[in-house]
C-alpha cells in the first residue's frame, strides 16, 4: 500500500513538474503571452510578499518586491524555465530573504561564489550581453549579495546547466541544493503545486 501511494505521489509530482517546466513554450500569440505575463506577475507579487511576511513578520519593501518579480520574469524568459519554478526554489532556499548561508552560499538563490563563477564563465556571452562582464571571484561574491537581478540570473543559469547536464528537470532540482536527493526536489515541486492550487488562474 505504501509503495503504491509513494509511486502515485512521484508520478503526480513528475507530471506537475513537467507541466510547469514547459511554461515558456505554452503560448505563441504575443497578445496571449502579454496577458499571461500579467497573470504570472500578479501571482508572483502576492506569493513573494506573503511568503516573505510569514518568514520575517513584516512587508517586503515595494521597490525590492518589484525588482524580484521583474528579475524572475527576465530569467525565466532567457533560460526558458518556469518563473514559478524559480520562485519555488528561492522560497525553499531563503523565503525571499537576501542572506549569506552557513556554507558561504550568497543571496536569494544561495549560490556559492565558486559555483557562480563557473556558471558565469560557461554562459559568458549571455552575461556579457546583459552587461555583466566581470568574472573575478570577489566581484561575483559582492554582486550576488548586492544585485538581486544578478543573483537570480546566475541561479537560474545554474539550474539550466543542471537540467542540461542531467537531462531531467526533477534530478536537476535535486542537485541544485548540492545533494542530488529527492527530498529537496519534492519540497520545490510541492511549493509549485501549492502555488497552482492557491492561484487557480495560472
Amino acid at each position: 500500500m505504501h509503495k503504491k501511494q509513494y509511486s502515485a505521489i512521484i508520478i503526480f509530482l513528475t507530471f506537475s513538474l513537467a507541466a510547469f517546466s514547459i511554461y515558456p513554450y505554452i503560448n505563441v500569440n504575443s497578445q496571449e503571452n502579454a496577458k499571461e505575463d500579467i497573470t504570472i506577475k500578479t501571482v508572483l507579487f502576492d506569493f513573494i510578499s506573503s511568503q516573505y511576511k510569514l518568514a520575517v513578520g513584516k512587508d517586503m519593501p515595494r521597490e525590492r518586491l518589484q525588482l524580484l518579480v521583474s528579475s524572475i520574469m527576465e530569467a525565466s524568459k532567457i533560460f526558458e524555465i518556469s518563473p514559478l519554478m524559480i520562485a519555488a526554489i528561492i522560497d525553499t532556499e531563503t523565503n525571499f530573504k537576501n542572506i549569506i548561508g552557513s556554507y558561504g552560499e550568497v543571496g536569494y538563490m544561495q549560490l556559492r561564489p565558486s559555483t557562480a563563477q563557473f556558471v558565469v564563465n560557461k554562459y559568458y556571452d549571455l552575461f556579457e550581453s546583459l552587461n555583466y562582464t566581470e568574472t573575478s571571484l570577489d566581484w561575483i561574491e559582492d554582486r550576488l549579495l548586492l544585485d538581486p537581478r544578478y543573483n537570480i540570473l546566475v541561479g537560474t543559469a545554474y539550474l539550466k546547466y543542471l537540467m542540461e547536464t542531467h537531462g531531467d528537470t526533477y534530478k536537476a532540482i535535486g542537485w541544485y541544493n548540492g545533494g542530488g536527493n529527492d527530498y529537496y526536489a519534492n519540497k520545490v515541486v510541492y511549493k509549485i503545486n501549492r502555488i497552482a492550487i492557491k492561484y487557480p488562474v495560472i
